[in-house]
């Protein structure tokens, strides 16, 4: 898996020491996720994200929600990626 990948993963949010946060996936692993304050409210809760990769174990969220939940129709993550990839670097 590159690094700049889109991946899909389902687990729950921890927090570790240094207010690291990670999401224990489900079917075993784990990731740590960049750091942003919207991961309080899923805190010990199941969760879907939708990530880029931006190091061996670590993704920048491009936007998450509660298992069950439908995602919000408001944001464009195609249009964030896209921007993502172009800052860093990543041609398709």
């Amino acid at each position: 898996m590159p690094l700049g990948t889109l991946h899909t993963i389902r687990g729950i949010i921890e927090r570790r020491p240094g207010y690291r946060f990670f999401i224990a996936v489900h079917e075993g692993g784990e990731w740590e996720l960049e750091p942003s304050r919207r991961f309080s409210r899923y805190l010990d809760c199941p969760v879907t994200i939708e990530g880029v990769r931006t190091g061996f174990n670590r993704l920048e969220v491009v936007r998450i929600k509660h298992d069950g939940e439908e995602w919000p129709p408001s944001q464009s993550w195609t249009r964030w990626f896209n921007r993502w990839r172009k800052r860093n670097g990543k041609n398709t």
